[in-house]
């Protein structure tokens, strides 16, 4: 059910779900929609009077994830001037003509050159090659970093190491078959973040679940993963 409330002078939609639970609950999905759940005894006059006493609430956190949003959004195509972001780092895309296709990082910005400089197509493929191709080499080697600690408990190098982009995911991890995957969009999140991904996934192979146990695990790699784990909300 959707309802409107007003409150501070502008209007909240929200959408109310019936449940077995003891209190109104409210959270702001990921999307920026605000969902409430509460027991059927709760009038509707009463959950209304709840989300308008967290109109400040909910509008800080709507705004945070028009923040995270945007951060996550990545262009379709790269133009000279345009900002990205490479481990966390803004960074100006500057286009220039070669004879072959290839990216140079430099400290302060990064040269996309190619054989033509009004093909969008091709100047998105050889970023985006470059892209790819920095982030595995900077997971493998976070990989080969952390794994002697997964090593002295008798976890196996993986099988295979996996790389995709997923909506939903920074990483995944395929204890019985040794498979584990990242996220290509790794690249644009700063490197503390992408470590605390590398050892939560090699901890799943002790622990499946995300138990007090797995976290204990992760904790002793990263005595701060929980600040890690926040850099990734940004993004």
């Amino acid at each position: 059910m959707l309802r409107v409330v007003s409150a501070n002078g502008k209007q909240i939609t929200y959408e109310l779900t019936r449940k077995r639970v003891k209190n109104i609950n409210l959270r702001v999905r990921r999307d920026g929609t605000v969902a409430v759940s509460c027991n059927t005894r709760v009038s509707v006059t009463e959950v209304d009077r709840f989300v308008a006493g967290n109109a400040v609430f909910i509008e800080q956190a709507v705004i945070k994830v028009s923040e995270r949003i945007a951060n996550s959004s990545r262009p379709s195509e790269y133009r000279d001037g345009d900002i990205v972001k490479v481990f966390g780092e803004e960074m100006p895309v500057r286009i220039a003509f070669d004879r072959k296709n290839s990216v140079v990082p430099l400290p302060d910005s990064i040269i996309v050159n190619v054989r033509d400089v009004c093909d969008p197509r091709m100047i998105f493929r050889t970023y985006e090659s470059w892209r790819r191709k920095t982030l595995q080499e900077e997971i493998l080697r976070l990989c080969r970093l952390y794994y002697p600690f997964f090593e002295q408990l008798g976890v196996k190098w993986p099988v295979e190491i996996r790389f995709r982009s997923m909506k939903s995911r920074w990483g995944s991890c395929m204890p019985s078959k040794g498979i584990v995957t990242f996220n290509y969009n790794l690249f644009e999140a700063p490197k503390e973040a992408a470590s605390y991904v590398v050892v939560h996934e090699f901890a799943h192979f002790l622990k499946a679940d995300h138990s007090a146990a797995f976290y204990k695990i992760v904790g002793s790699v990263l005595p701060d993963y929980k600040y890690r784990r926040s850099l990734l909300r940004e993004y």
